[in-house]
């Protein structure tokens, strides 16, 4: 029966919540600073995987949480991210990648307008 779980949890998240961070990181940020905050993205993923591969048999300890207990609480901050994402995340589907820039600029960010004129001069 375990086996089962743990091959439809393979098989959910591969199919839907393993590939989002790749997507969404290559589509959120803007050209000039996209390779810099990719690779800022990336480092904040693995890190975040390794606190949770080294605190899970400290948690799952019968002193403190049990092995229940460390599933629950992983599973509650999955949920809350989830919500928290799904409330701040805007949708960006057929959207180019100008229009998802504008959705994440500040109005005190430079215009995509002195972006492109600056990147001409830049070219030229």
């Amino acid at each position: 029966m375990s086996v089962f779980f743990m091959v439809a949890y393979l098989l959910s998240f591969g199919i839907g919540m393993g590939p989002l961070p790749w997507t969404i990181n290559s589509e959120i940020y803007p050209l000039t600073h996209r390779s810099r905050a990719v690779s800022l993205s990336t480092a904040t993923n693995w890190i975040g995987n390794l606190v949770v591969s080294s605190t899970f048999l400290t948690i799952a300890s019968p002193s403190i949480l049990t092995t229940y207990g460390a599933f629950w609480l992983y599973t509650a901050l999955a949920i809350l991210g989830w919500c928290w994402l799904y409330c701040v995340m805007p949708e960006t589907k057929g959207l180019s990648l100008e229009e998802i820039e504008l959705l994440f600029r500040k109005d005190e960010d430079t215009s995509v307008e002195d972006l492109v004129a600056e990147r001409e001069t830049f070219i030229t």
